[in-house]
């Protein structure tokens, strides 16, 4: 009986540590730094695109900053939006489009922690593209 208690408990344990992390492991291992906002502006339309981009430091990788950047157009078009930030001797580029009216994006871009993130907005049908340099917070 004892033997089998011990056996259980020790697969009980090992599974535990086998498995993967749930969604809140992320929070520990940041720090919030703060955040920037502003506004694309593309082509010589009247509507921009609003942005905002929370920076997060690793604690568990000496060098490494998180961006979350969510980007928001209330008009009606077709868009993408890429962030590229420099991470070690490579970067760290992600896209996602929208389609349709007041949508939003989301993106989450990983770089060293004094790299500047640069934000892309692409507007289709009018193949209009306009930037932005991304400062880090200190």
């Amino acid at each position: 009986m004892k033997r089998r208690a011990a056996v259980l408990l020790g697969t009980t344990v090992l599974a535990s540590a086998l498995a993967a992390p749930s969604a809140l492991a992320d929070g520990p291992s940041e720090i919030y730094l703060g955040k920037r906002s502003g506004t694309i502006h593309v082509g010589g339309f009247p509507a921009s695109y609003n942005w905002v981009d929370k920076q997060y430091r690793s604690t568990s990788l000496p060098n490494l900053r998180k961006h979350s950047i969510r980007i928001t157009f209330t008009g009606c078009a077709n868009w993408r939006a890429r962030a590229a930030v420099r991470w070690g001797s490579t970067y760290d580029t992600v896209e996602s489009s929208a389609k349709g009216c007041r949508k939003s994006i989301l993106l989450t871009p990983l770089g060293n922690m004094n790299a500047n993130v640069t934000l892309t907005i692409h507007q289709d049908p009018t193949d209009m593209t306009a930037s932005t340099v991304i400062k880090p917070v200190h």
